[in-house]
C-alpha cells in the first residue's frame, strides 16, 4: 500500500500511516486477509467499471499481500502441510485482529466488512478469513516443492 500511495502522490498518507492513529497501522499490517475475498473481487469489478485506477490498486493489494505470503510460505515451508498451516494461521490471526478492530471502531466495521456488526459483519469477517486461509493455503500447499 505504501508503494501505491507513493505512485499516486499521496505521500501524506504514508506519513499519516506511521505518525497517526495506531489502529490504522495495525489495520494496514495485519488485516489484509480479514477482508472477504468475494467483497474484494466485487470492489475490484466496481472500480474497474468506474475507472478508479487508484482504488483498483488499493483493492488489488488485498489480494496481492496474501498471495505473496502464500508464495513465501511455500518457499520456506519444509512440508506442504506446514506451508498450508502457516498461511491458514496467518488468516486466523488476521481474523482475530480484524474482529478486535471492528469492536473498537465503527469505521473499521465498514472498512473491513462493508457493513455494521448487527448486519452480519462478524459473519462476513469470520467466513471470509477462513475462506482466504483455505484458498491461499492451497496455493501455498500446491506450490511447495517438497512433499
Amino acid at each position: 500500500m505504501i508503494i501505491i500511495y507513493a505512485i499516486f502522490g499521496h505521500i501524506d498518507y504514508i506519513v499519516l500511516l506511521f505518525t497517526g492513529d495506531l489502529t490504522s497501522l495495525i489495520y494496514t499490517l495485519f488485516c489484509s486477509m480479514g477482508h472477504a475475498i468475494w467483497d474484494t473481487v466485487y470492489l475490484i469489478a466496481y472500480h474497474i467499471t468506474n475507472f478508479n485506477t487508484y482504488f483498483i490498486f488499493l483493492t488489488l493489494a488485498r489480494l496481492i499481500a496474501p498471495l505473496i505470503a502464500a508464495i513465501v510460505a511455500s518457499r520456506f515451508g519444509e512440508k506442504r502441510l506446514n506451508s498450508f498451516l502457516g498461511v491458514f494461521l496467518t488468516a486466523l490471526v488476521s481474523m482475530v485482529i480484524s474482529i478486535i478492530l471492528m469492536y473498537i471502531s465503527v469505521s473499521y466495521q465498514l472498512i473491513i466488512a462493508g457493513t455494521f456488526l448487527g448486519n452480519g459483519a462478524l459473519f462476513i469477517v469470520v467466513l471470509g478469513s477462513l475462506l482466504n486461509g483455505f484458498i491461499f493455503g492451497l496455493i501455498a500447499f500446491f506450490t511447495t516443492k517438497r512433499s
